[in-house]
């Protein structure tokens, strides 16, 4: 019997024994698809870096920054341009070249703001837009610069606090928001100030005009809206943090589809301890219709169907932060330790990594089909 990855994760048990290690042997024995993931990471020591892995080869690459960076995004017009994001109360960000192996500090953001660790290129790639934390106010801004001289042209309110990662929607003009809600500054670093009136929400913006279009809020005012993936037909799978008791989280994955609620996602009562209230990163595999999220409070990955919102299942892999889906749907993940594997149901698939200098990847990867050119990385 041919088995599919999509019927073997949506299966599960309903699996029988032989159908199941027989596709895992296929599986296996497969490669992962030629390409590189993008990715902060830092070294035994502490020290910062930006850079990724090379698929198949599992080479790792990158070159020395001075603070922790988190999210990246890529170039649409030259997937071997990277923007790196500094992580909350961080400022700086900067710029990779994947063919020179060479970085550097674009922009700082103005006095009173500072970074979410996230933010992306328009469409046609002329702009970046960067979620910020206007902590004097305090209020959310998306600030808006110009990609080729990184000039600060404009800011976008984003009707929330703590704006931190943002996407477009399909028609490339919508602009989607998560606000976790959640009130900060600088001179108190990362300490949390206003849990007892946090407020959360998504938010549906026209970039062009700064008009809010919907914004849309969960049952539960302690589940933080942190992590954003979005389908080719504008479905957008939130990932959350809950701020109370982890084992009182009602859930850790919120669904909006367009037109109808933004509804929190099921999460059987014996998987509670597996997700343990929080998500680092979230992906979609329409292939596969599958939506993953990244655990690591808890013990591993857990899947939803994408289709119909039901429990999926987890694969268990501990101090997993970073997933993403490769252009065919494959959904790779990584872990703090410096592996990685392939999703590929109930057990993690191991990629063949050259970890002959120690790594600790950070939260998120972004996947580019673009080959890695140009000479191999320097040593810093």
């Amino acid at each position: 019997m041919s088995v599919t990855r999509r019927q073997f994760l949506l299966g599960g048990a309903a699996l029988g024994a032989a159908g199941s290690a027989g596709w895992l042997i296929r599986h296996a024995l497969m490669p992962p698809p030629p390409g590189v993931l993008f990715s902060a990471f830092e070294d035994l020591p502490g020290n910062q870096y930006v850079g990724g892995l090379v698929l198949p080869e599992g080479r790792v690459f990158g070159q020395r920054i001075p603070v922790r960076a988190h999210g990246n995004a890529i170039d649409p017009v030259n997937a071997g341009r990277v923007l790196f994001f500094a992580r909350r109360p961080g400022t700086d960000a900067f710029e990779f070249d994947l063919k020179t192996q060479a970085v550097r500090t674009i922009f700082s953001t103005t006095p009173g703001r500072h970074l979410a660790g996230h933010g992306l290129f328009s469409r046609a790639g002329e702009f970046i837009f960067t979620p910020e934390h206007d902590y004097e106010t305090p209020r959310g801004v998306i600030g808006v610069r110009d990609a080729r001289d990184f000039r600060l042209l404009d800011e976008i309110e984003t009707f929330g606090l703590d704006p931190h990662e943002i996407a477009w929607l399909p028609d490339g003009r919508t602009l989607i928001v998560a606000n976790g809600g959640i009130m900060t500054h600088p001179r108190s670093f990362r300490r949390k100030l206003n849990i007892p009136s946090m407020d959360p929400s998504l938010c549906l913006i026209d970039a062009a005009s700064g008009r809010l279009i919907e914004q849309l809020r969960l049952p539960d005012h302690l589940l933080s809206i942190r992590h954003l993936a979005i389908t080719s037909t504008g479905v957008v799978a939130a990932g959350l943090q809950y701020e109370g008791e982890p084992a009182q989280s009602p859930s850790v994955v919120g669904l909006y589809r367009p037109g109808q609620d933004f509804r929190l996602l099921p999460v059987p009562a014996a998987a509670r301890s597996q997700v343990n209230g929080y998500v680092a990163s979230i992906a979609i595999s329409e292939t596969d219709d599958v939506i993953a999220a990244a655990c690591p409070m808890g013990s591993g990955v857990a899947f939803w169907n994408l289709a119909s919102g039901e429990w999926a299942g987890f694969t268990v892999a501990a101090e997993t932060y970073g997933i993403t889906a490769t252009g065919d749907g494959t959904l790779l993940a990584s872990q703090r330790d410096g592996t990685a594997f392939k999703v590929e149901g109930d057990t993690p698939d191991p990629l063949d990594l050259d970890l002959s200098r120690a790594v600790r990847w950070d939260d998120h990867w972004s996947f580019s089909d673009t080959p890695l050119a140009g000479p191999g990385p320097r040593k810093s």
